[in-house]
């Protein structure tokens, strides 16, 4: 690293710059730290540049120019869909002995379900079929979120445990 030490006296000087320099290429700043993150790693094994300021940014300009072009062929490699091609694809099907099969667990576990408190079956309901976050259910329920997350848990044990109780 002896050989380099004008270099890193440079990248160490210059950093904040160049961060901002990389940052207005890739758009980010969490992006613009990986990029110096890997100019500085290739710096390393590089020869001592004549002008080390001007050498960095162009380092930092390649890479950037680098990773663009490899993202530009990531993206062509996936197909963009559009709606009516998802709705053209058909739904995978499962056998009748698999339908049969999750049709029975699905009415262990509503039974189950029934077998719960109100308020717990509603978390529930809400947090594993609807999609809820669990502050929209505590304001929804009018409970503490610690309460709801408590509830939750306890509701899909006891699914769990008549589940498997079942078998």
């Amino acid at each position: 690293m002896a050989g380099n030490s004008d270099l890193l006296t440079c990248y160490l000087a210059n950093r904040g710059d160049l961060l901002k320099y990389a940052a207005g290429i890739t758009g980010d700043y969490v992006h613009a730290e990986d990029l110096l993150q890997e100019v500085w790693i290739r710096c390393q094994s590089s020869e001592k540049p004549e002008k080390p300021l001007h050498f960095l940014y162009r380092v930092v300009r390649n890479l950037a120019v680098d990773k663009y072009r490899a993202q530009g062929r990531a993206r062509k490699r996936f197909v963009q869909a559009d709606d009516s091609t998802i709705d053209s694809v058909p739904a995978p099907t499962a056998d009748a002995e698999t339908n049969m099969s999750g049709r029975q667990e699905l009415e262990v576990v509503m039974a189950a379900l029934d077998g719960l408190p109100e308020k717990t079956k509603r978390a529930v309901l809400l947090c594993r079929f609807e999609g809820w976050k669990l502050r929209e259910i505590a304001v929804e329920l009018d409970i503490p979120i610690g309460s709801v997350h408590r509830m939750i848990a306890q509701g899909l044990e006891h699914c769990r445990k008549h589940l498997y109780s079942s078998e």
